[in-house]
């Protein structure tokens, strides 16, 4: 885990649980792909911020309906927004319980509430001492890197009082592993008895494009140590690496989920068992990408059994495994000292 504070623990605590956001309803998609395209990091343009804004309208508008049409098939919009709201309520419920009494906001990165609106709220309160923990357990410019650009500068706009540690990553804390790990047993005992031994483990990450990663960042090798972190802890049940939700032309990190869901087709294995281990929460990218349009494929090539581990979301084990990462930063007598 890697974190960093602006100065030592005081006074009244809050946690930032920052995110994605998603859209709520089928409404919102629009706007939502507005905010999410017009940020440079997540599109990365040759001639920058000239022509971010123009891109970001005419890519939402070209992708609106197809998206509209994908929330749809899962209900209508987003469980992420309230999922997160679910996450901070007992994340603050366990902190208390171990005696650790302290805030906890939710801060969305492309839907509201704002880090902005968080920060208000924090400032109202009287908190002293926040520390920022993104959702997302590994590193990425695109994700945790933007949601601190963002929250950098609301705090410079908005020059409160308090100060801000961060964490910067989580990919191998051994309570996320741990929970992780929980989930992937609950998984292999859902597959029928006889189809275990020749199941296969697909751990899917969102994929990253290829020039981030020549640049510097440590998101692919940080889902890598996620993954070698589980199955130090599942043992030797065969499993792959493959990355989803691919976006435009530019080259992406590989191999795709649909690659390897052909080649694990024609190796005739019988049952697959998808695996998230970058989202820590149900959205569009489990869903839909794995849950209908993976599970259709995989049908399709003969696979007679796909199923998908649920997101951690807030169960209690990953409610856990926030507590400790916070306590572990509320409780060190001389960070930033």
């Amino acid at each position: 885990m890697q974190s960093e504070s602006d100065g030592p623990v005081k006074g009244r605590l809050g946690v930032l649980l920052m995110n994605m956001g998603g859209p709520g309803s089928l409404d919102e998609v629009r706007p939502y792909l507005s905010r999410l395209f017009s940020d440079p990091h997540m599109i990365d343009l040759p001639l920058g911020r000239l022509y971010q804004d123009i891109f970001a309208w005419i890519l939402a508008r070209a992708r609106a309906k197809t998206s509209v049409e994908r929330y749809r098939l899962i209900g209508g919009g987003s469980p992420l927004g309230e999922i997160t709201r679910r996450q901070a309520a007992a994340l603050e419920a366990r902190l208390a319980e171990v005696g650790t009494e302290a805030r906890v906001y939710v801060a969305m990165r492309y839907t509201a509430p704002s880090a902005a609106e968080a920060l208000g709220r924090m400032k109202e309160d009287g908190v002293e001492q926040v520390l920022a923990l993104p959702l997302y357990p590994q590193f990425s410019r695109t994700t945790t890197g933007s949601s601190f650009q963002e929250l950098d500068r609301i705090m410079g706009r908005m020059r409160p009082d308090f100060t801000v540690g961060r964490v910067e990553s989580w990919h191998d804390a051994p309570a996320f592993l741990a929970a992780l790990a929980g989930r992937i047993r609950e998984g292999i005992e859902g597959l029928p008895a006889d189809r275990r031994d020749g199941a296969r483990l697909l751990f899917c990450a969102h994929a990253l494009p290829r020039a981030y990663v020549d640049r510097g960042d440590p998101y692919v090798d940080q889902v890598r140590a996620t993954v070698a972190g589980v199955m130090e802890r599942i043992g030797t049940l065969p499993w792959r690496l493959a990355f989803q939700s691919r976006l435009g032309p530019v080259e992406w990190v590989g191999p795709s989920v649909e690659e390897v869901i052909d080649a694990l087709a024609r190796e005739g294995t019988c049952a697959v068992l998808a695996v998230p281990v970058s989202f820590v929460s149900e959205n569009l990218e489990t869903l839909y990408d794995l849950d209908i349009a993976l599970r259709d494929r995989a049908r399709d090539l003969g696979i007679e059994h796909f199923m998908r581990v649920a997101a951690l979301n807030d169960d209690p084990a990953f409610i856990e495994a926030l507590c400790e990462i916070v306590k572990e930063h509320f409780d060190e007598p001389n960070i930033g000292g």
